[in-house]
């Protein structure tokens, strides 16, 4: 297992340090790094999901907003020769025979590392901030249960943004003794079904982002019913 994980991180660092070079190319003298985010850097990753999300980190000073980046980056990519995909917040493509997320974003003033990034499904641009999202994650202490839920979600078929899906093992095992991940996920499963069809789940960096809205109502009954 453990020589499986080193050979999918140094094919994950080959992927990212590849991919450097036409992201430095669109984002000129505004890019402020290019960093691992989402499922890989807070190891919740499971097989049958994208292999890496890299977060574009862009400068406030940038002078394009969040959705004219968004549209800027796709084009570039496409004709660069890429076969990117859009996503709701991420633009997809297989390189080196990984499955990547690039996600632009404009950082805010102030020094909050706030993000400003644009989604597809509601056409709009909302504020947000990867770090706040990766310490949460990881010193949550259920990682274990987050990655059986994305397998149980897989299996089935679902849609539950894996965002919302860590918030939501998060909030449903906040009272729970942690380490005992088989009696959790039950716990878990029971939230699913009676609590999330009607609870907001909100953006820990941004109160006003409920990252529940990316679910639509028959997406959450099918899950209540799974």
């Amino acid at each position: 297992i453990c020589a499986t994980m080193g050979a999918a991180a140094f094919a994950a660092e080959l992927a990212a340090a590849d991919l450097k070079k036409p992201i430095t190319e669109w984002a000129g003298r505004f890019l402020l790094g290019i960093h691992f985010c989402g499922s890989y850097a807070k190891g919740t990753r499971v097989k049958g999901a994208t292999d890496i999300d890299l977060l574009v980190s862009l400068g406030p000073r940038t002078p394009l907003d969040a959705d004219k980046l968004y549209a800027r980056f796709f084009d570039f990519l496409k004709g660069k020769g890429f076969k990117p995909t859009r996503g709701n917040v991420s633009i997809g493509l297989m390189h080196h025979g990984l499955e990547i997320d690039l996600i632009t974003a404009r950082q805010e003033w102030g020094g909050s590392n706030d993000h400003r990034v644009f989604e597809t499904e509601h056409q709009r641009v909302t504020r947000t901030n990867f770090d706040t999202h990766l310490k949460l994650v990881k010193e949550s202490d259920v990682i274990e249960e987050i990655r059986l839920l994305k397998i149980w979600r897989n299996l089935r078929n679902l849609k539950l943004p894996s965002f919302c899906l860590e918030l939501v093992v998060i909030d449903a095992l906040r009272h729970q003794a942690h380490r005992q991940p088989a009696k959790n996920l039950e716990t878990v499963l029971k939230y699913v079904k009676d609590v999330l069809p009607n609870a907001p789940i909100r953006d820990p960096a941004n109160f006003e982002n409920r990252v529940s809205d990316d679910i639509m109502k028959h997406e959450k009954l099918a899950l209540a019913e799974a």
